[in-house]
């Protein structure tokens, strides 16, 4: 999305001191997330909790895999909050929680999607 300036893939929200993806498999309570850093004078808060959580779905049986918003403060609690009730994510349980102590991934789960299609016309011709 334009004005989105970096995003960082993480872990969040579990006990372990040191997760890795090994650790959050097992269930060790965090949270494999995406943090987002953009410009406000691009994008607003509002617009990207629009498309984060029009693809957000109710909570899954492992915290591993859960949607869910972190905010940083009591106004992107309240944006966040706002557009989940419009959107009725409210009502499917997608939690709206404080910012939590932040993991970075391992390098190998940085970028994945970008990597992938690095790989994929190769993938794709194979399989023709």
């Amino acid at each position: 999305m334009e004005g989105i300036t970096s995003s960082t893939v993480g872990y969040t929200g579990g006990k372990h001191g040191e997760p890795n993806y090994d650790t959050v498999c097992r269930g060790d309570g965090h949270t494999e997330a995406i943090k987002v850093e953009f410009d406000p004078a691009v994008i607003s808060y509002e617009r990207i909790m629009r498309k984060v959580l029009a693809q957000a779905s109710g909570p899954p049986r492992k915290a591993q895999y859960m949607s869910a918003v972190w905010f940083m403060d009591d106004e992107q609690a309240k944006v966040a909050k706002q557009v989940a009730k419009e959107l009725g994510k409210d009502r499917e349980g997608v939690p709206i929680l404080p910012a939590a102590t932040w993991h970075d991934a391992e390098e190998y789960h940085q970028k994945y999607y970008e990597k992938q299609k690095k790989t994929l016309p190769r993938v794709c011709g194979l399989r023709r």
